[in-house]
């Protein structure tokens, strides 16, 4: 009975999930107006790996992501669009029978306008994050210890712009580099440059008490390059540079540096990769992993 009721779900999960047609559907442009013409969405799972100190093997043992991103208006190659992302860390157990505990949750709402022109794609938008410290822990967390001045509960409101490659969007670099349909001509560099603003006041609908403590951010600037090391047509490995930079009220300037291999394959209908990165320089006060490795899957559609 079980192994019948197993196998019906995942016949509809299978009927559900959106084929080859579907996907494509997303990537063509349209040149008439629509509304909710279509969505990606995507995650990933990753293992924390050569902890630097207590801290880091406290908090650090594995995390979850997930995004839908919806194409809520769409006209020639104008598209408004709107994503939802989730971020779950999981931490040292605090069970005996247990892994890992949830130490952490992060969300974001994401409105943006995206235009593609001449291979280019281009970003303005907002992000509306916020940030939740757990506190479950048999002892004091490190985040409430005397001294420690950071806040376990933050948000912050960041209006940005940006321009790259279309294929920074994972299920167009798939398009473009795999399978029997991906052009002759692929791009040698993968790359986006954002530059980002962060609002201080909003006529009194932001709480200053959230704006401290390693929360406390004027402006920032972001840059990915990606670069394929082996092109076969059942896979794509390439090389990633992650580049972070955040500058506080205090004009002082924060580095984030994360370097990636990662391998995309062919799929049916949704795209998937494995990958191993390395955060080489994290001076973020209140989130860095510097010295972490992280090995994971993700997975897109």
């Amino acid at each position: 009975m079980r192994a019948r009721r197993l196998l019906s779900v995942l016949t509809m999960l299978a009927a559900a999930w959106p084929g080859r047609a579907g996907a494509d559907a997303i990537l063509h442009k349209r040149d008439t107006g629509s509304f909710l013409p279509g969505f990606s969405g995507g995650g990933h799972l990753l293992y924390f790996l050569d902890q630097q100190d207590e801290l880091q093997e406290d908090r650090f043992v594995t995390e979850g992501f997930m995004e839908l991103d919806f194409e809520i208006l769409s006209r020639d190659c104008l598209q408004l669009r709107m994503r939802f992302e989730m971020t779950a860390g999981m931490g040292q157990s605090v069970a005996k029978n247990l892994p890992f505990s949830p130490k952490e949750m992060a969300y974001a709402i994401n409105p943006f306008v995206e235009y593609l022109s001449g291979g280019l794609m281009y970003r303005a938008g907002l992000v509306h994050a916020c940030q939740h410290l757990i506190y479950k822990d048999n002892e004091e967390p490190w985040y409430l210890e005397e001294g420690v001045d950071i806040p376990p509960d933050i948000y912050f409101n960041r209006l940005y712009a940006g321009v790259g490659r279309q294929e920074a969007r994972r299920e167009r670099l798939t398009a473009a580099y795999l399978g029997a349909a991906a052009p002759e001509r692929k791009p040698r560099l993968v790359w986006y440059a954002e530059a980002g603003g962060y609002l201080r006041s909003l006529g009194g609908l932001m709480n200053a008490d959230s704006l401290y403590g390693g929360n406390n951010w004027v402006a920032d600037l972001k840059l990915d390059v990606m670069i394929p090391l082996r092109l076969r047509r059942t896979y794509a490995l390439f090389a990633a540079s992650r580049t972070h930079v955040l500058f506080d009220t205090d004009s002082d300037a924060f580095w984030r540096e994360r370097l990636e291999l990662e391998s995309f394959f062919t799929s049916r209908g949704f795209g998937s990769s494995v990958f191993l990165a390395w955060n080489a320089l994290d001076e973020h006060p209140r989130d860095s992993r510097e010295g972490l490795f992280e090995l994971g899957a993700r997975f897109f559609f």
